[in-house]
Parts: C-alpha cells; sequence; structure tokens
C-alpha cells in the first residue's frame, strides 16, 4: 500500500507478452541477423582472397617487382615452415598433456612410494655360461620391457601397459662374474633385479604378481629351447619411502610442457612478424591458408576462405539475432510508448481492465494468432468485441451518474471508439492539453481512461492517474484502444 492508503501500484514485466512481441517482430530480427551474417561474409571471404593472392608464390602480385616478389617468396616458405613446427610442436603438446593427466608415473605421490624389488636368481652349468647367460637374461629382459603380459590388468584399470612400465625398472648382473662349487661341480650364477613403483601397496603387489608369472613362463620357454639354468626368487621386498629421483622426474615431465608452451608462443610471434611484412592481417590468416595439409605444402585455398567466411557468417548471424532481439526487450523495457494491454495493466495493476479493442492496421495470420495469446486480440469478432466492451463498461459504471472519459490516446481515434461503444460519458481531452479538465474533475463521480497502443506514454499516463488520485475521484478502469 503506497503512504497515502490507496491499493499497490508496484510494478511487474509479463516475460510471455515481452517474448510473444519478439516473436511478433521475428521476421525484422531474423533479417537484422541475415543482413550482419552477409556482410561479415562478404569481409572474411573478401579479406581472406586477398590474403590468399599474397601467399600464393606461383604468380606475381600486380604491379610486384621482381625484387619483392622474391622477397614475399621467402617470407612465405619460411611461414610455411613455421606453420610445420607449430603443427609438431602440438602434436607434441597434445601428447604431454595426455602422459601428465593419465599416466601412473604422474600420480605417485613422491613422499608416499610404495616399492617392491624382485631378486630372480639365475644359475647355469660351467659349461653352458659361454655367452648364453647373457642371452638368456637379454631374453627375460625384453620379455617384462615388451610389457605384453600386463595388456589385460591395463585394461581392467582402465590405463595402458606402457604406463605401467613407466613403473617398473629392470638390472642384471652376467653369470660368468660369480662361481659356485656345489658337491664339486662348479656352476655360473647371475641374478636379475626387478623394481615395482606405484602409488598404493595394492597395485605393487599385483604387478609384481605378474611378473612373477610371467618370468616362470619364460623360464619354461627358455629352459626348453635354449639353456638349461635353473632360477630362485628371492623377495620381493616391500618398502614406502620418499624418492627424490620420482619427484625430479615428475618435475621434468611438467617442465616440458611448459617448455613446448614457450616454443609455441615464439612460433607465433615469428609468424606474426611475418604476416606483418608480407600485408596479412594476421598469423590466423596464414594459419587458415595452409590449412588441411599437415605439411602445409599444398594450400587448401577455396575449401579455406570458404570455410572461414561460413563461420564468420554464422557468427555474423547469431549477434544480428542476438542484438536485434536485445534492441526489442530494451524498447518492450524502456520505451516510451504503451505497446500491449499487458504492459499497460502491469505497469499499472491499480486499474481495472474493461475492454481492450482489437489492434488497427493489416495483419498477418501469425501476427493475429501471437495477439490473442498475448490478449491483444480475440477470437471474437470486431461487432462482438465492441459489444462485450459496452456491456462491460455499463455494469461497471451503473451506480455512477456522472462520467468523465478522457485519455492521453488521440484524440479523433479515442472519439470514434466512444462512438462506436455507444456508451454513456462525458468525453473530455487529455488534462495536458487542457487543465480545465482536471480543475473540473469534481463534476463527475468516475473516470474512465481510453489509452492507444503506440500512442500513449508511460510517462503521460503514470502523471494523469497520480493528478487524478490526487483529487479524490476514482478511476473506474481503462479501455485500451
Amino acid at each position: 500500500m503506497d503512504p497515502n492508503g490507496n491499493e499497490s501500484l508496484e510494478k511487474s514485466i509479463s516475460i510471455k507478452d515481452m517474448l510473444l512481441t519478439l516473436l511478433k517482430n521475428l521476421g525484422i530480427i531474423l533479417m537484422a541477423g541475415i543482413i550482419l551474417g552477409g556482410a561479415m561474409f562478404g569481409y572474411k571471404y573478401t579479406k581472406h582472397t586477398r590474403s590468399v593472392n599474397v601467399l600464393d608464390v606461383d604468380s606475381k602480385l600486380s604491379g610486384e617487382s621482381d625484387v619483392d616478389y622474391q622477397l614475399r617468396v621467402k617470407n612465405v616458405n619460411r611461414a610455411k615452415d613455421i606453420v610445420n613446427s607449430i603443427g609438431k610442436i602440438n602434436n607434441q603438446i597434445d601428447n604431454q598433456r595426455r602422459y601428465l593427466t593419465d599416466s601412473l608415473y604422474m600420480q605417485v605421490d613422491a613422499e608416499n612410494v610404495y616399492q617392491a624389488t624382485l631378486e630372480v636368481v639365475l644359475v647355469l652349468g660351467k659349461d653352458d655360461a659361454n655367452g648364453l647367460d647373457t642371452a638368456i637374461i637379454g631374453a627375460y629382459e625384453r620379455d617384462i620391457k615388451t610389457g605384453g603380459f600386463l595388456k589385460e590388468y591395463a585394461d581392467s584399470k582402465g590405463t595402458r601397459a606402457d604406463y605401467i612400465l613407466d613403473l617398473i625398472t629392470f638390472t642384471s648382473t652376467a653369470a660368468n662374474t660369480v662361481n659356485v662349487n656345489l658337491d664339486d661341480n662348479y656352476y655360473r650364477a647371475g641374478a636379475m633385479y626387478i623394481t615395482v613403483f606405484g602409488a598404493s601397496q595394492e597395485y605393487v603387489n599385483d604387478v609384481m604378481d605378474l611378473v612373477i608369472k610371467e618370468i616362470e613362463k619364460v623360464h619354461a620357454d627358455l629352459f626348453a629351447s635354449l639353456a638349461k639354468h635353473d632360477i630362485s626368487f628371492i623377495g620381493p621386498q616391500s618398502v614406502v619411502k620418499s624418492d627424490s629421483v620420482i619427484r625430479d622426474g615428475q618435475a621434468n615431465q611438467t617442465a616440458k610442457l611448459e617448455t613446448l608452451q614457450k616454443q609455441i608462443v615464439t612460433y607465433n610471434d615469428a609468424l606474426d612478424k611475418v604476416a606483418s611484412e608480407i600485408g596479412v592481417a594476421d598469423r590466423n590468416e596464414i594459419l587458415e591458408y595452409f590449412d588441411g595439409n599437415k605439411d602445409a605444402s599444398a594450400p587448401v585455398v577455396s575449401s579455406g576462405s570458404i570455410k572461414s567466411a561460413v563461420k564468420f557468417c554464422l557468427i555474423g548471424f547469431a549477434g544480428g539475432i542476438f542484438i536485434a532481439a536485445v534492441c526489442y526487450i530494451l524498447k518492450y523495457l524502456f520505451g516510451k510508448k504503451i505497446a500491449t494491454q499487458a504492459q499497460f495493466f502491469n505497469r499499472f495493476v491499480g486499474i481495472r481492465k474493461i475492454g481492450v479493442l482489437k489492434p488497427s492496421g493489416k495483419r498477418c495470420k501469425f501476427d493475429e494468432a501471437l495477439e490473442i495469446k498475448s490478449e491483444d486480440d480475440s477470437k471474437l469478432s470486431s461487432g462482438n468485441t465492441f459489444k462485450l466492451i459496452s456491456a462491460n463498461y455499463g455494469n461497471l459504471t451503473r451506480d455512477y451518474n456522472k462520467i468523465l472519459i478522457t485519455g492521453t490516446g488521440d484524440k479523433k481515434a479515442i472519439s470514434e471508439t466512444v462512438k462506436a461503444l455507444g456508451i454513456k460519458g462525458d468525453l473530455k481531452g487529455d488534462i495536458f492539453s487542457d487543465p480545465d479538465v482536471l480543475k473540473n474533475i469534481q463534476d463527475y463521480d468516475g473516470v474512465v481512461l481510453f489509452e492507444q497502443r503506440k500512442v500513449s506514454q508511460f510517462k503521460n499516463v503514470e502523471n494523469e492517474i497520480s493528478l487524478i488520485r490526487n483529487s479524490g475521484i476514482e478511476i473506474i478502469g481503462a479501455v485500451i484502444i
């Protein structure tokens, strides 16, 4: 309630009515998008065509001297080399990012490294040690480092076998360095040391079990095919420790990415410099020119230019629609004139709706359907609409002897509407053009406002309502024409 005890005049906005207003102007909104999209397409295509001409070293430009042509060829070839380098570095960056994100090595906490070390003792007869020890140990090492036995486990954990291999180390001692005398029989003994690192004890144990099973399998194969030998397992021995080697290795992997990114920045700066020297807008024009060719040896001119221009066209189309829609929304929210009946009655909520006439002017079926949704129109005929408003007016003014009809709309339009409705009341001009109306308002029992869409201004209506209420005379309601 306001301080004078009158009914609340809190303003509101009908989102539905605002959206329907946008739809009524959909044609203009789409046209704005088409115009801006077409303009951006033409601008980008023309600009790209010029760049294509500059970057095409197969022919001279109009008015270009031999010296300028040779210099341009040199710069374009330099740009081609830079583009190739950028492509290669970008691939390396993608791979490095993937490794930093997915690798098990980078997930290990260097302050809590779980480690298990297995020693495998390899024993051969004295007569079998002449060079076979190296071959046998090499066979074990190659099998472990190939990692084929880890694939099934890696798949079950959602990782890659080579990521698991990052956390396995293999060292060995040749069998010809140690002599063992057992029961007056001489043997040669060597050793293999396999260490598994990981982020958890469970992981380390699982991988070490797989390693032991694989060594037993390889032993059976080599025993039958290469040389008789025995193996014995010592361990595995497990510890949890802080590992500076892993810490430094992780830091080096991160530093690799930073180094690659710095190289890209350097290449981009060099490409910008070349673009400036040959008169191209920026490096993107050069990159687009060589788009679709990994080695940048044969530019895809037409597809690149059209693709880029279409992209700009779509951006322009969307931007045009957005700008036009925003303009209509701002006009709806902050416009000076009343556009719809919902605007009026949502803003002046204390005013009773007596009736709403059909919008004037020629309209298409789409607009009519939207105006019915917004209640600016109805499915009634014009004649029945007038009868309905007249009857409602009569019911609301039955107990009033003398009624003032006024409004800030066009005086002629209001007069014709009042005559067509056939209603009782004293029609006067608006109180701003004829202040005597306000002076003599006490002679009336009530006031009915006639306001016109696209003519009546919110500010004038607001002041009109305020002045009438100050007089103490009741505003019976309003008719929107």
